[in-house]
């Protein structure tokens, strides 16, 4: 492990012992005090009764101070023996004393009691007897022997109770030092790590330490790829290079999962980023394992100790610059800065407004208008989600949508979507079916993904009454191929209701133009990325006719996206694209002045 060690938890066996011989010292100086009014006593025998008192708490405390330097439990064995010695000693000083110390007795029961914390028959019946045998002036027995016969229970009474609070206190530690230990690597947990971020936060060389949090990315695939024994596997290889890299004096933990900590003696900021650095080097190198060589990479997250309140706050901290670390691209390391804690709460206020947003009404659709190139005609709009922020204003999609897919709100979301948008498209079909205008609507991966997503879709045409052929459900082509056997059992019952299927933004992902008529869908979009060059460009209309040669060779109906100029348009429309959007033809815009747009075109279609 390494570092600093914690002090093991033995403060209840101090109060206990302290608090005991505190109880039973003070009540025999009170027994010894009262003696004299009672006529128990002449002043030279309280004289000695006081001496020996003061003896038993000075040998008390003394080994009071001896259990707490050594934590030994085994000193116990002398606290009878010390109080047995005072017993002695006071019955010894005169006859009176005898009869009259059954409240010392009790307080040396009370002192097991204390020490026991709970009820221990066989204790308390081996100390009682013996100070009852003691105190009987009947018995013809000499002192001696019954002083010896006393020694002999008391010690084998005091060891006992040694043994058995050796043990209860060795099984607290082995509890503990399970409970602080990774079972897996042998790295000490969270829990124990934020302990030692606290001492070192006590004291002013602590201060000088800092923290890495390191992040394995995409340690999921290993998982899912070769198999959860694997993945130990690799997690037990990754902690030994991690301790390799650091000095015996520093703390490698595992916080959790695939994320693992590093806490660094007498080192800044600066010194702890190189660190990371080269410690990023050593896990990118290739493991083997079982079922063959991997080579992952990390996301570390540095941070200092100083300014922090305690082990928590600084584990945040590394936490979030670990985040960034994977925002910037991964396999990097980042320094933890104050501005990353304000993103981390302006996103916690961005996760709260979406959760109310949907009950308080606050989303709303545009639409763009999808046109003919030939005529100008409209013949569909795509819905797109636009949110109405009661601070912030109108938010785009780019400004929240990843947030709602990583809390949840995703899927309530798109409903809501595929509601408004089906009810809007039956508001906006002309009395002639032959110029009836399609709905597109975005779908995300978890709901395409969600088991009752069709049921959703053949409820949501049901309510509004729109013919399924007339929605058109658009899906990234990543998703199409991550998790093709799922998407295209979906795609096949979706078809059943004659909803129509789109590829959103290709050539931003994964197909490749073979591709194209493996791909269980109606119509390719194809991504402004490829309109953008046209005109400046000839390898751009080389690879765009290409494309659309392909799609009309696998009978996929095709919408060009981003058209923002005429001389676009007319190379488009030249290469043989029938239908494209874009702000050469119409803007995003809420219902209104799409229904206005709808209406004059009914006359004098878009030009």
């Amino acid at each position: 492990m390494g570092g600093w060690p914690v002090n093991r938890d033995v403060n209840g066996l101090r109060r206990d012992v302290v608090f005991g011989g505190a109880l039973i010292n003070l009540f025999a100086v009170v027994v010894i005090i009262t003696a004299a009014p009672l006529g128990l006593g002449s002043d030279g025998t309280m004289a000695a009764g006081l001496a020996l008192s003061a003896g038993t708490a000075v040998v008390g405390l003394a080994l009071v101070l001896l259990l707490w330097r050594t934590e030994q439990a085994g000193l116990l064995v002398l606290f009878p023996l010390a109080l047995l010695a005072a017993l002695i000693g006071l019955v010894a000083v005169g006859p009176g004393w005898a009869t009259n110390y059954t409240g010392f007795i009790t307080l040396a029961i009370l002192y097991v009691g204390l020490t026991q914390r709970r009820r221990v028959v066989v204790e308390l019946v081996a100390i009682a007897f013996p100070c009852w045998l003691l105190c009987q002036t009947e018995i013809t027995a000499p002192i001696v022997v019954r002083a010896t016969i006393v020694v002999g229970i008391w010690l084998l009474t005091g060891l006992a109770l040694a043994s058995r609070t050796a043990r209860d206190r060795a099984r607290t530690v082995e509890l503990v030092d399970r409970a602080n230990t990774d079972d897996l690597t042998g790295l000490v947990g969270r829990h124990y790590l934020s302990q030692l971020i606290d001492q070192a936060l006590g004291t002013s060389s602590g201060l000088d330490s800092t923290l890495l949090v390191i992040d394995l990315d995409d340690f999921k695939s290993v998982n899912d790829t070769l198999g959860h024994g694997a993945g130990d596997e690799l997690l037990i290889s990754i902690a030994s290079r991690i301790l390799a890299a650091f000095r015996s004096v520093d703390v490698c933990a595992r916080l959790g999962g695939d994320e693992f900590a590093v806490l660094i003696r007498d080192t800044d900021l600066s010194q702890a980023d190189d660190a990371a650095v080269r410690l990023l080097e050593r896990i990118a190198q290739p493991v083997i394992l079982p079922g063959g060589r991997v080579a992952v990479t990390a996301s570390i997250g540095v941070a200092g100790l100083d300014g922090a309140r305690n082990g928590q706050e600084v584990l945040h901290h590394a936490d979030l610059a670990m985040y960034d670390a994977k925002a910037n691209g991964r396999n990097q390391s980042s320094i933890f800065h104050r501005e990353l804690s304000d993103r981390r709460t302006a996103r916690l206020q961005l996760e709260a407004d979406l959760r109310s947003g949907l009950t308080r009404s606050e989303f709303e659709l545009y639409y763009q208008p999808i046109v003919h190139l030939q005529t100008g005609a409209v013949v569909g709009t795509e819905a797109l989600l636009r949110w109405n922020h009661p601070v912030r204003g109108l938010l785009a999609p780019d400004q929240f949508l990843s947030v709602s897919q990583d809390i949840g709100v995703i899927v309530a979301l798109g409903d809501w979507i595929l509601d408004q948008a089906c009810e809007q498209a039956v508001r906006w079909q002309p009395a002639d079916p032959a110029h009836a205008v399609s709905m597109a609507v975005n779908v995300s991966a978890p709901e395409m993904l969600s088991t009752n997503f069709v049921p959703r879709v053949r409820a949501a045409l049901a309510r509004s009454g729109l013919p399924g052929r007339l929605l058109v459900l658009e899906i990234t082509e990543r998703l199409l191929v991550t998790d093709a056997p799922l998407v295209r059992a979906r795609i096949h019952e979706l078809r059943q209701l004659g909803v129509r299927i789109a590829i959103d933004d290709f050539g931003t992902g994964y197909s490749s133009l073979a591709y194209l008529r493996e791909l269980p869908a109606d119509i390719l979009k194809i991504d402004q990325s490829f309109v953008k060059p046209l005109g400046i460009d000839s390898q751009a209309v080389a690879l765009l006719k290409s494309i659309i040669a392909i799609a009309n060779a696998v009978h996929l109906a095709i919408v060009v996206e981003g058209v923002e100029t005429r001389t676009q348009a007319n190379i488009l429309s030249a290469l043989g694209c029938e239908v494209a959007q874009g702000h050469l033809f119409a803007v995003a815009q809420p219902a209104n002045d799409v229904q206005t747009i709808l209406t004059l075109n009914s006359r004098d279609p878009i030009s």
